[in-house]
């Protein structure tokens, strides 16, 4: 059974998210040891490394309404493909992982190894303390976290995806149906729909037992290397170690 890492990547005016997923990829090598598909756009394509050792996917730039509130501003917000993800992956078993999530362990290996056809996060551990990241009151729906998604190829996990594209293409009456505070189509919701939908309005198991761990945008990064990354906030320094994180702060296309 073959198994890899699918990302999706398309930079937008105000963020070279190429260079994000470079340093991803460097990390997935080193500690996943995994092979990895990029879904990106051809003008992505074209300021991407060439030595990094990934298989590509080019398809057409979306076209994209969509945005999100980053630093104090609305900014343009290439989310849409994701729903896919099950047909462009060509693995058996697919990590799916947002490209400003870093593996500094192997430990989604483990996800691999179960029996489970879908995994994904239900709860996030802001690792700065203050619990910065709240969704309480959001949504009907508690939220699901669709960074990190681990799927094998089955027909309940196409069911699954169908099911994401259809609420995508059908977003405001699913935002009505759920009271979704916000207007812009988020991944994490649509997966959060698509399961309660598809498993009867009842409870599921498709989760990661460990919580996501995340630093908010608000928190400014520093340096990354090869086992961390040094964050800065209110003047105070700290570092987070061997720890798989995902890292809100896109500002840091610009440190070492």
């Amino acid at each position: 059974m073959s198994t890899g890492v699918l990302m999706y990547c398309f930079n937008t005016p105000g963020i070279a998210y190429h260079r994000i997923a470079e340093r991803s990829i460097t990390l997935i090598k080193k500690n996943l040891n995994l092979p990895v598909t990029l879904v990106t756009d051809r003008e992505t394509y074209s300021s991407i490394a060439k030595n990094i050792n990934v298989n590509y996917k080019i398809i057409d730039k979306p076209n994209t309404v969509n945005y999100r509130f980053y630093r104090g501003k609305n900014v343009p917000w290439y989310n849409m493909e994701r729903a896919r993800a099950y047909e462009h992956s060509p693995y058996d078993c697919t990590l799916l992982l947002d490209c400003d999530y870093f593996c500094f362990t192997s430990n989604l290996l483990e996800l691999t190894k179960t029996d489970y056809d879908f995994l994904l996060h239900n709860r996030v551990n802001d690792i700065t303390g203050l619990n910065r990241i709240q969704t309480r009151l959001e949504s009907t729906l508690p939220i699901v976290w669709a960074t990190v998604v681990m799927f094998k190829r089955t027909e309940r996990v196409k069911m699954i995806f169908d099911m994401i594209q259809h609420i995508q293409e059908h977003y405001e009456h699913y935002r009505n149906l759920y009271r979704i505070r916000f207007r812009n189509y988020r991944n994490d919701y649509a997966f959060a729909i698509a399961l309660h939908q598809l498993s009867g309005q009842l409870r599921n198991f498709d989760y990661i037992p460990s919580a996501m761990n995340m630093l908010p945008h608000e928190y400014d990064v520093l340096e990354i290397t090869d086992r961390a990354v040094v964050y800065k906030y209110n003047n105070k320094v700290n570092m987070l170690v061997d720890t798989d994180v995902h890292v809100l702060d896109k500002e840091l296309i610009h440190v070492g």
